[in-house]
């Protein structure tokens, strides 16, 4: 039983921990581009981006929120819009 409890604390911890780290990484970027908003990846417009760069603002959805509660988060920014500039 205490293994069950030590894989489920080591399982937090790497979620808690990735999440930080992809997301300050993502304010870091933001401040640099002085947006409210932030990607856990760097923007490419690609499928690929997509899935992982939304998939990560699902799985992380309840830390972001508790992120933004404590008044240190931020909100997920939405996708650029690619080809304005041309």
């Amino acid at each position: 039983m205490r293994r069950h409890y030590l894989l489920a604390g080591l399982l937090l911890l790497v979620y808690v921990e990735s999440y930080l780290w992809l997301s300050r990484r993502g304010y870091e970027q933001a401040d640099e581009w002085h947006c409210a908003g932030f990607y856990y990846f760097t923007p490419d417009d690609t499928n690929a981006w997509r899935i992982k760069n939304y998939g990560c603002a699902f799985a992380f959805r309840p830390l972001n929120a508790i992120d933004r509660l404590l008044g240190t988060g931020r909100p997920v920014a939405a996708e650029p819009l690619w080809g304005l500039s041309k």
